[in-house]
């Protein structure tokens, strides 16, 4: 198995796996925020297509709805990532 919290983008980079993408949403995952400690459930994961002529759209190939312990909310993968998600079944020690 991989680590994919030690990829750059790791929500992104697993989701952009097709076998992790089917996993993730068959299994519907937890991400963990480092900096609040907070916990969220990944609930559908959408695969988007770029916007013809924006270029700042290419690296938001992956749209998800998620869950968190106050509200459902919805994201591109890269802002997750750069919000400082991660995923939970990688924490050592996670016992979820």
């Amino acid at each position: 198995m991989n680590d994919w919290n030690k990829a750059q983008e790791p929500i992104s980079e697993r989701l952009r796996n097709e076998d992790q993408l089917n996993f993730v949403q068959e299994h519907k995952m937890m991400m963990y925020h480092q900096t609040t400690g907070r916990t969220a459930l990944i609930m559908d994961v959408w695969c988007v297509e770029p916007m013809p002529g924006d270029d700042s759209s290419i690296e938001e190939d992956r749209y998800i709805r998620y869950t968190t312990e106050d509200s459902l909310k919805e994201d591109y993968s890269v802002d997750l990532d750069d919000e400082g998600w991660l995923w939970c079944d990688e924490l050592e020690g996670w016992n979820a």
